[in-house]
């Protein structure tokens, strides 16, 4: 299983590349992930409807991407051996675990709680305790271990029926 933790990695990168990206580019879009005070008090000017639309095409795009790739993971792993659906949900799971734990230790508690960089904070809310809210992101956390558990039943699933009707004939 060290390649599932190899890609859960490159996984964990390819997240943290599109979160930096919507935090640079369409910061109102991740407003609704800061902690309360946080919320309050920024100041990001509404958006027009042009990027509205550009940051939903960002995220559609990205999503594909990112998803594809945890499609992908599950194949290229698969595609030469039978395995159970069990032994691709272990796989899948140690994947997107593996970000999940990466994005509360590194992205959420290293780089927003401890270190808090000015390409974190959002206009107007300089100083908000939110930022050093650790509790805050380990809840976060939980509510992930959940929709990552249902996520990698999903996409096991799919890689399941791909790999079972399409590739191993």
């Amino acid at each position: 299983m060290l390649q599932a933790l190899v890609f859960g990695l490159i996984w964990s990168l390819m997240w943290s590349v599109y979160v930096f990206l919507i935090l640079k580019f369409y910061p109102f879009s991740m407003l609704h992930d800061y902690p309360k005070d946080i919320q309050t008090a920024a100041t990001i000017e509404k958006p027009t409807k042009a990027q509205e639309q550009a940051a939903k095409r960002f995220g559609a795009v990205g999503g594909l991407i990112i998803f594809g790739v945890l499609l992908a993971f599950g194949l290229l792993r698969f595609h030469s051996e039978q395995a159970s659906f069990w032994q691709i949900l272990q796989y899948i799971f140690i994947i997107a675990m593996t970000w999940n734990v990466v994005d509360l230790l590194v992205m959420d508690w290293l780089i927003v709680c401890t270190i808090t960089p000015n390409w974190i904070v959002l206009s107007g809310t300089e100083g908000c305790k939110g930022y050093k809210d650790y509790f805050y992101h380990f809840k976060g956390f939980l509510i992930r271990c959940v929709y990552t558990t249902i996520m990698a039943l999903l996409f096991s699933g799919i890689d399941y029926a791909i790999l079972r009707l399409l590739i191993w004939k």
